[in-house]
Protein backbone atom coordinates (compact mmCIF):
# COMPACT_ATOMS: atom_id res chain seq x y z
CA UNK A 1 0.00 0.00 0.00
CA UNK A 2 1.62 3.19 -0.85
CA UNK A 3 2.17 6.07 1.44
CA UNK A 4 -1.00 8.72 1.21
CA UNK A 5 0.34 11.97 -1.16
CA UNK A 6 1.25 15.23 1.12
CA UNK A 7 -1.38 17.61 1.14
CA UNK A 8 -1.77 19.74 -2.40
CA UNK A 9 -1.84 23.27 -1.15
CA UNK A 10 -3.36 25.99 -3.85
CA UNK A 11 -1.61 29.19 -5.30
CA UNK A 12 -2.12 32.00 -3.37
CA UNK A 13 -2.69 35.55 -3.78
CA UNK A 14 -0.69 37.78 -0.85
CA UNK A 15 0.55 40.81 0.32
CA UNK A 16 3.57 40.31 1.97
CA UNK A 17 6.19 42.69 4.00
CA UNK A 18 9.45 41.70 2.87
CA UNK A 19 11.76 41.16 5.90
CA UNK A 20 15.23 40.38 5.01
CA UNK A 21 17.18 38.75 2.24
CA UNK A 22 17.74 34.88 1.64
CA UNK A 23 20.32 32.78 0.19
CA UNK A 24 20.18 32.25 -3.60
CA UNK A 25 18.56 36.12 -4.34
CA UNK A 26 15.31 35.73 -2.54
CA UNK A 27 13.96 37.37 0.19
CA UNK A 28 12.07 36.23 3.61
CA UNK A 29 8.39 37.53 3.94
CA UNK A 30 5.74 35.64 6.16
CA UNK A 31 2.36 34.81 5.98
CA UNK A 32 0.17 33.39 8.95
CA UNK A 33 3.28 32.57 10.64
CA UNK A 34 5.06 30.57 7.88
CA UNK A 35 8.35 31.44 6.23
CA UNK A 36 7.91 32.47 2.31
CA UNK A 37 10.30 32.92 0.03
CA UNK A 38 9.86 35.92 -2.18
CA UNK A 39 11.10 36.36 -5.58
CA UNK A 40 11.86 39.62 -7.59
CA UNK A 41 11.09 41.65 -3.91
CA UNK A 42 13.89 44.03 -1.75
CA UNK A 43 13.71 43.81 2.02
CA UNK A 44 11.52 46.72 3.30
CA UNK A 45 8.80 46.28 0.51
CA UNK A 46 5.31 45.38 0.60
CA UNK A 47 4.58 43.50 -2.24
CA UNK A 48 2.06 41.70 -3.50
CA UNK A 49 2.88 37.66 -4.71
CA UNK A 50 1.58 34.79 -6.28
CA UNK A 51 2.74 31.71 -4.33
CA UNK A 52 3.49 28.03 -6.33
CA UNK A 53 1.32 25.53 -5.86
CA UNK A 54 2.20 22.34 -4.84
CA UNK A 55 2.74 19.74 -1.74
CA UNK A 56 2.80 21.51 1.95
CA UNK A 57 5.83 22.13 3.49
CA UNK A 58 7.29 24.31 6.10
CA UNK A 59 8.13 27.29 3.92
CA UNK A 60 6.07 28.74 0.89
CA UNK A 61 8.19 30.11 -2.64
CA UNK A 62 6.24 32.91 -4.23
CA UNK A 63 6.90 35.50 -6.98
CA UNK A 64 6.23 39.09 -6.97
CA UNK A 65 3.18 40.15 -9.08
CA UNK A 66 3.07 43.60 -7.92
CA UNK A 67 5.45 46.31 -5.65
CA UNK A 68 2.69 48.27 -3.50
CA UNK A 69 5.93 49.96 -1.91
CA UNK A 70 8.90 50.30 -3.67
CA UNK A 71 12.45 50.09 -2.14
CA UNK A 72 14.53 53.46 -2.98
CA UNK A 73 17.15 50.68 -3.98
CA UNK A 74 14.57 49.40 -6.85
CA UNK A 75 15.42 50.19 -10.24
CA UNK A 76 14.09 48.75 -13.36
CA UNK A 77 14.82 45.02 -14.73
CA UNK A 78 17.92 45.07 -16.62
CA UNK A 79 16.77 41.64 -17.85
CA UNK A 80 14.62 43.14 -19.99
CA UNK A 81 17.72 44.84 -22.79
CA UNK A 82 18.43 41.06 -23.85
CA UNK A 83 15.51 39.78 -24.68
CA UNK A 84 14.24 39.39 -28.04
CA UNK A 85 11.70 41.97 -29.25
CA UNK A 86 8.85 39.06 -29.42
CA UNK A 87 9.13 38.64 -25.82
CA UNK A 88 10.23 41.82 -24.19
CA UNK A 89 8.18 42.83 -20.98
CA UNK A 90 6.06 38.94 -21.29
CA UNK A 91 9.06 36.57 -20.15
CA UNK A 92 12.17 36.99 -18.09
CA UNK A 93 14.90 34.56 -16.93
CA UNK A 94 16.84 33.14 -14.18
CA UNK A 95 20.35 33.88 -13.26
CA UNK A 96 19.94 37.72 -12.77
CA UNK A 97 18.42 37.39 -9.37
CA UNK A 98 19.59 41.31 -8.31
CA UNK A 99 18.93 42.38 -11.76
CA UNK A 100 16.14 45.17 -9.96
CA UNK A 101 18.38 45.76 -7.37
CA UNK A 102 20.41 48.92 -7.13
CA UNK A 103 24.43 47.33 -7.89
CA UNK A 104 25.76 48.72 -4.32
CA UNK A 105 22.78 47.77 -2.31
CA UNK A 106 23.46 44.39 -3.64
CA UNK A 107 26.36 43.96 -2.37
CA UNK A 108 24.69 45.20 0.63
CA UNK A 109 22.13 42.54 0.80
CA UNK A 110 24.90 39.69 -0.60
CA UNK A 111 26.83 40.73 2.56
CA UNK A 112 23.99 40.52 5.07
CA UNK A 113 23.34 36.89 3.76
CA UNK A 114 26.96 35.74 4.22
CA UNK A 115 27.33 36.88 7.81
CA UNK A 116 24.18 35.47 8.72
CA UNK A 117 25.44 31.77 7.20
CA UNK A 118 28.55 32.53 8.93
CA UNK A 119 26.90 33.13 12.47
CA UNK A 120 24.03 30.46 12.11
CA UNK A 121 26.15 27.32 10.35
CA UNK A 122 29.67 28.12 11.02
CA UNK A 123 28.99 29.65 14.89
CA UNK A 124 31.66 32.69 13.35
CA UNK A 125 30.20 35.82 14.38
CA UNK A 126 32.64 38.28 12.06
CA UNK A 127 31.48 41.98 10.58
CA UNK A 128 32.42 40.94 6.63
CA UNK A 129 31.38 43.05 3.55
CA UNK A 130 31.35 42.25 -0.05
CA UNK A 131 33.44 44.75 -2.04
CA UNK A 132 32.96 45.54 -6.06
CA UNK A 133 35.51 44.07 -8.28
CA UNK A 134 38.26 46.70 -9.43
CA UNK A 135 36.63 49.25 -12.11
CA UNK A 136 32.87 47.23 -11.78
CA UNK A 137 30.54 50.08 -12.42
CA UNK A 138 27.45 48.87 -13.94
CA UNK A 139 27.55 44.99 -12.89
CA UNK A 140 26.33 44.48 -16.41
CA UNK A 141 29.74 43.39 -19.02
CA UNK A 142 31.73 40.70 -16.70
CA UNK A 143 31.69 37.39 -17.34
CA UNK A 144 33.83 35.23 -19.75
CA UNK A 145 31.93 32.35 -19.83
CA UNK A 146 28.25 31.57 -21.01
CA UNK A 147 26.11 29.08 -21.63
CA UNK A 148 22.74 29.20 -23.18
CA UNK A 149 20.27 27.04 -24.07
CA UNK A 150 18.54 26.11 -26.85
CA UNK A 151 14.37 25.51 -27.32
CA UNK A 152 13.18 23.30 -29.69
CA UNK A 153 13.31 25.22 -32.45
CA UNK A 154 16.58 25.99 -32.14
CA UNK A 155 16.41 29.49 -30.52
CA UNK A 156 19.04 30.84 -28.41
CA UNK A 157 18.80 31.53 -24.78
CA UNK A 158 18.06 31.43 -21.13
CA UNK A 159 15.97 29.18 -18.67
CA UNK A 160 12.93 30.82 -16.77
CA UNK A 161 13.53 30.96 -13.21
CA UNK A 162 12.97 27.02 -12.27
CA UNK A 163 11.55 26.08 -15.36
CA UNK A 164 12.87 23.87 -18.51
CA UNK A 165 11.24 26.52 -20.35
CA UNK A 166 13.42 28.84 -22.83
CA UNK A 167 13.59 32.24 -23.02
CA UNK A 168 14.65 33.48 -26.21
CA UNK A 169 17.48 36.20 -26.40
CA UNK A 170 18.83 39.04 -28.56
CA UNK A 171 22.21 38.72 -26.68
CA UNK A 172 24.52 37.20 -23.59
CA UNK A 173 22.89 38.81 -20.39
CA UNK A 174 26.26 39.60 -18.44
CA UNK A 175 28.56 39.11 -21.03
CA UNK A 176 32.07 40.95 -21.94
CA UNK A 177 31.65 43.11 -24.64
CA UNK A 178 32.69 40.08 -27.43
CA UNK A 179 30.56 37.43 -26.46
CA UNK A 180 27.66 40.27 -25.65
CA UNK A 181 28.09 41.37 -29.50
CA UNK A 182 27.07 37.66 -31.00
CA UNK A 183 23.66 38.43 -32.59
CA UNK A 184 21.78 35.52 -31.08
CA UNK A 185 18.39 36.30 -32.59
CA UNK A 186 20.04 35.55 -36.14
CA UNK A 187 21.39 32.10 -35.48
CA UNK A 188 19.56 28.90 -34.85
CA UNK A 189 21.04 25.72 -33.62
CA UNK A 190 18.51 22.98 -34.11
CA UNK A 191 18.99 19.85 -32.25
CA UNK A 192 21.69 21.39 -30.31
CA UNK A 193 21.40 20.92 -26.13
CA UNK A 194 23.04 24.84 -25.49
CA UNK A 195 25.82 26.87 -26.85
CA UNK A 196 28.48 27.78 -24.50
CA UNK A 197 30.64 30.68 -25.18
CA UNK A 198 34.52 31.60 -23.35
CA UNK A 199 36.09 34.81 -24.19
CA UNK A 200 40.41 35.42 -23.21
CA UNK A 201 40.75 39.30 -24.08
CA UNK A 202 41.74 38.08 -27.64
CA UNK A 203 40.48 34.83 -28.88
CA UNK A 204 37.07 32.81 -27.77
CA UNK A 205 35.38 30.05 -28.55
CA UNK A 206 32.18 28.26 -28.98
CA UNK A 207 31.35 25.15 -28.08
CA UNK A 208 28.39 23.62 -29.32
CA UNK A 209 26.73 21.07 -27.24
CA UNK A 210 24.24 17.72 -28.67
CA UNK A 211 23.64 16.75 -32.13
CA UNK A 212 23.10 19.92 -34.09
CA UNK A 213 22.66 20.17 -37.39
CA UNK A 214 25.49 19.94 -39.16
CA UNK A 215 24.08 22.99 -41.93
CA UNK A 216 23.43 24.89 -38.55
CA UNK A 217 26.45 24.17 -37.37
CA UNK A 218 28.51 25.44 -40.70
CA UNK A 219 25.84 29.06 -40.37
CA UNK A 220 27.52 29.65 -36.91
CA UNK A 221 31.05 29.27 -37.93
CA UNK A 222 30.15 31.66 -40.41
CA UNK A 223 28.71 34.50 -38.39
CA UNK A 224 31.17 34.36 -35.77
CA UNK A 225 34.51 36.21 -36.71
CA UNK A 226 37.74 34.64 -36.96
CA UNK A 227 39.23 34.85 -33.39
CA UNK A 228 36.00 32.42 -32.67
CA UNK A 229 37.35 28.77 -32.30
CA UNK A 230 34.14 26.40 -32.77
CA UNK A 231 34.02 22.86 -31.22
CA UNK A 232 31.10 20.39 -31.18
CA UNK A 233 30.63 17.20 -29.93
CA UNK A 234 32.05 14.67 -31.77
CA UNK A 235 28.57 12.93 -32.82
CA UNK A 236 27.88 16.32 -34.81
CA UNK A 237 30.67 14.62 -38.02
CA UNK A 238 32.70 17.54 -38.57
CA UNK A 239 35.59 16.77 -36.79
CA UNK A 240 38.94 18.26 -37.98
CA UNK A 241 40.36 17.36 -34.31
CA UNK A 242 39.29 15.07 -31.21
CA UNK A 243 40.00 16.73 -27.97
CA UNK A 244 39.53 15.68 -24.18
CA UNK A 245 37.04 17.72 -22.36
CA UNK A 246 36.26 17.90 -18.66
CA UNK A 247 34.69 15.21 -16.94
CA UNK A 248 30.69 14.50 -17.45
CA UNK A 249 30.90 15.71 -21.23
CA UNK A 250 31.19 13.88 -24.22
CA UNK A 251 34.48 14.68 -26.74
CA UNK A 252 34.24 17.77 -28.72
CA UNK A 253 35.99 18.05 -31.83
CA UNK A 254 37.49 21.35 -33.39
CA UNK A 255 35.72 22.83 -36.17
CA UNK A 256 37.66 26.00 -36.62
CA UNK A 257 40.40 26.89 -34.79
CA UNK A 258 42.22 25.48 -31.56
CA UNK A 259 40.59 23.33 -28.48
CA UNK A 260 42.45 26.12 -25.99
CA UNK A 261 42.77 29.36 -24.71
CA UNK A 262 45.26 31.41 -23.61
CA UNK A 263 44.54 33.64 -20.58
CA UNK A 264 47.00 36.31 -19.22
CA UNK A 265 47.38 37.51 -15.62
CA UNK A 266 50.03 39.46 -14.23
CA UNK A 267 52.10 39.27 -17.61
CA UNK A 268 52.10 35.16 -17.14
CA UNK A 269 49.90 33.09 -19.46
CA UNK A 270 47.73 30.19 -18.55
CA UNK A 271 46.72 27.54 -21.13
CA UNK A 272 42.80 26.77 -20.94
CA UNK A 273 40.75 24.18 -22.82
CA UNK A 274 38.06 25.52 -24.49
CA UNK A 275 35.39 24.54 -22.10
CA UNK A 276 38.02 23.96 -19.02
CA UNK A 277 37.20 25.83 -16.06
CA UNK A 278 38.55 29.60 -15.92
CA UNK A 279 37.33 32.09 -13.18
CA UNK A 280 34.27 33.63 -14.86
CA UNK A 281 34.61 37.48 -13.97
CA UNK A 282 37.53 39.10 -15.81
CA UNK A 283 39.17 41.23 -13.28
CA UNK A 284 38.91 37.55 -10.98
CA UNK A 285 41.75 35.98 -11.95
CA UNK A 286 44.22 38.96 -11.46
CA UNK A 287 42.21 39.67 -8.12
CA UNK A 288 42.27 36.59 -6.45
CA UNK A 289 45.85 35.38 -6.91
CA UNK A 290 46.50 39.22 -5.48
CA UNK A 291 44.71 37.97 -2.43
CA UNK A 292 46.36 35.03 -2.04
CA UNK A 293 50.03 36.13 -2.64
CA UNK A 294 49.35 38.76 -0.34
CA UNK A 295 48.64 35.48 2.78
CA UNK A 296 52.26 34.25 2.06
CA UNK A 297 56.01 34.76 3.63
CA UNK A 298 58.49 35.14 2.78
CA UNK A 299 59.66 31.61 4.40
CA UNK A 300 57.57 29.44 2.57
CA UNK A 301 58.84 26.94 1.03
CA UNK A 302 56.15 24.70 0.22
CA UNK A 303 52.55 24.89 -1.46
CA UNK A 304 49.63 22.29 -1.89
CA UNK A 305 47.05 23.67 -4.25
CA UNK A 306 43.82 21.70 -4.07
CA UNK A 307 41.06 22.10 -6.64
CA UNK A 308 44.15 23.61 -8.59
CA UNK A 309 42.65 23.47 -11.96
CA UNK A 310 45.08 24.51 -14.51
CA UNK A 311 46.89 25.97 -11.67
CA UNK A 312 46.09 29.76 -11.61
CA UNK A 313 46.36 30.34 -7.77
CA UNK A 314 48.93 27.94 -6.66
CA UNK A 315 51.60 29.10 -9.38
CA UNK A 316 51.26 32.28 -9.35
CA UNK A 317 51.95 31.91 -5.41
CA UNK A 318 54.68 29.95 -6.17
CA UNK A 319 56.35 32.28 -8.52
CA UNK A 320 55.61 35.13 -6.07
CA UNK A 321 58.28 33.48 -3.45
CA UNK A 322 60.02 30.90 -5.41
CA UNK A 323 58.04 28.02 -3.48
CA UNK A 324 57.62 24.50 -4.56
CA UNK A 325 54.11 23.55 -5.70
CA UNK A 326 52.41 20.64 -5.28
CA UNK A 327 48.74 21.22 -7.27
CA UNK A 328 45.96 18.48 -7.16
CA UNK A 329 42.89 18.32 -10.08
CA UNK A 330 40.11 15.61 -10.58
CA UNK A 331 40.23 16.73 -14.35
CA UNK A 332 42.83 15.66 -16.11
CA UNK A 333 42.78 17.86 -18.91
CA UNK A 334 43.43 20.49 -16.61
CA UNK A 335 45.99 18.81 -14.96
CA UNK A 336 47.87 18.57 -18.21
CA UNK A 337 47.46 22.20 -19.09
CA UNK A 338 48.59 23.24 -15.14
CA UNK A 339 52.24 21.29 -16.23
CA UNK A 340 52.17 23.53 -18.94
CA UNK A 341 51.68 26.73 -17.25
CA UNK A 342 54.25 25.53 -14.75
CA UNK A 343 56.94 25.75 -16.67
CA UNK A 344 60.09 26.76 -14.95
CA UNK A 345 58.54 26.12 -11.23
CA UNK A 346 59.51 23.29 -9.32
CA UNK A 347 56.21 21.99 -9.39
CA UNK A 348 54.18 18.19 -9.31
CA UNK A 349 50.88 17.84 -10.54
CA UNK A 350 48.32 14.93 -9.04
CA UNK A 351 44.80 14.12 -11.83
CA UNK A 352 43.59 13.08 -8.35
CA UNK A 353 40.55 13.80 -6.16
CA UNK A 354 40.88 16.19 -3.40
CA UNK A 355 39.45 14.14 -0.93
CA UNK A 356 41.86 11.17 -2.04
CA UNK A 357 45.34 12.40 -1.49
CA UNK A 358 48.10 12.53 1.14
CA UNK A 359 48.65 16.12 1.26
CA UNK A 360 53.00 16.48 1.87
CA UNK A 361 54.23 18.69 4.37
CA UNK A 362 53.31 22.11 3.03
CA UNK A 363 53.74 25.54 4.47
CA UNK A 364 50.64 26.95 2.78
CA UNK A 365 47.65 25.26 1.79
CA UNK A 366 45.24 26.78 -0.96
CA UNK A 367 42.29 25.47 -2.10
CA UNK A 368 39.58 26.63 -4.37
CA UNK A 369 36.30 23.95 -3.96
CA UNK A 370 32.99 23.99 -6.56
CA UNK A 371 30.01 25.29 -4.61
CA UNK A 372 30.18 21.77 -2.65
CA UNK A 373 32.84 23.04 -0.54
CA UNK A 374 35.82 20.94 0.56
CA UNK A 375 33.90 18.47 3.05
CA UNK A 376 35.09 15.80 5.91
CA UNK A 377 37.24 14.16 3.98
CA UNK A 378 39.10 17.59 2.97
CA UNK A 379 38.57 19.24 6.30
CA UNK A 380 39.98 16.74 7.97
CA UNK A 381 43.40 16.14 5.62
CA UNK A 382 44.01 19.70 6.46
CA UNK A 383 43.93 19.57 10.50
CA UNK A 384 46.15 16.62 10.07
CA UNK A 385 48.79 18.69 7.68
CA UNK A 386 51.29 20.28 9.54
CA UNK A 387 50.04 23.54 7.34
CA UNK A 388 50.52 26.76 9.28
CA UNK A 389 48.17 28.97 6.80
CA UNK A 390 45.31 27.88 4.92
CA UNK A 391 43.85 30.10 1.73
CA UNK A 392 40.38 29.31 1.28
CA UNK A 393 38.72 30.64 -1.73
CA UNK A 394 35.49 29.70 -2.02
CA UNK A 395 31.90 30.87 -4.04
CA UNK A 396 29.59 29.54 -1.33
CA UNK A 397 28.69 31.14 1.79
CA UNK A 398 27.21 27.95 3.43
CA UNK A 399 29.37 25.48 2.30
CA UNK A 400 32.50 28.13 3.33
CA UNK A 401 30.55 28.57 6.39
CA UNK A 402 30.26 24.48 7.43
CA UNK A 403 34.29 23.89 6.44
CA UNK A 404 35.46 26.82 8.86
CA UNK A 405 33.73 25.47 11.39
CA UNK A 406 35.60 22.22 11.31
CA UNK A 407 38.79 24.21 10.60
CA UNK A 408 38.14 26.65 13.56
CA UNK A 409 37.26 23.95 16.09
CA UNK A 410 40.24 21.95 14.91
CA UNK A 411 42.62 24.85 15.98
CA UNK A 412 42.80 27.02 13.30
CA UNK A 413 42.52 31.15 13.38
CA UNK A 414 40.51 33.22 10.99
CA UNK A 415 43.03 36.05 10.09
CA UNK A 416 40.82 37.59 7.89
CA UNK A 417 37.93 36.97 5.57
CA UNK A 418 36.98 39.05 2.70
CA UNK A 419 33.91 39.01 0.11
CA UNK A 420 33.87 39.96 -3.81
CA UNK A 421 31.07 40.69 -5.76
CA UNK A 422 32.72 38.95 -8.67
CA UNK A 423 29.05 37.64 -10.03
CA UNK A 424 27.40 40.89 -10.32
CA UNK A 425 23.44 41.27 -10.24
CA UNK A 426 23.45 37.41 -9.47
CA UNK A 427 23.06 35.95 -5.93
CA UNK A 428 26.67 34.83 -5.80
CA UNK A 429 29.53 35.76 -4.53
CA UNK A 430 33.33 34.99 -3.71
CA UNK A 431 35.21 34.99 -0.39
CA UNK A 432 38.83 34.83 0.72
CA UNK A 433 39.58 33.25 3.75
CA UNK A 434 42.94 33.43 5.64
CA UNK A 435 43.36 31.24 8.46
CA UNK A 436 46.53 30.48 10.83
CA UNK A 437 47.57 28.26 13.65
Amino acid sequence: MSAPSAEEIPAMDLTLHVESPAAGGSSIARYEGQVVFVTGAIPGETVRARTEAGPAAKFLRADVTEVLEASEFRVGDRRRQFLTEDVRGSHLFGGMEFAHVDLAHSRELKAEVLRDQLSRIGHIDRGVDVAAAPGETTGLNWRTRVQLAVDGSGRLGMLAPRSHDVVPLASAPLATSAIAEVALSSLRLPGADRLEFAWSGERGAAIVRGACDPAALTDLVQALPAQWSVLADTRNGTARKRVGTKGGHSKLSVVRGEDHLIETVSGRDYRVAADGFWQVHEQAPQLLSAQVNDALSEKTQMITDLYCGVGLLGISAGRAIGARLYGVEGAKPAIENAKVNAKGLKAEFDASRADRVTIPNSDVIILDPPRSGAGKAVTRALLESNAKTIVYVSCDAATLARDLAVLVDGGFAIESLRGYDLFPLTAHLETVTVLRR
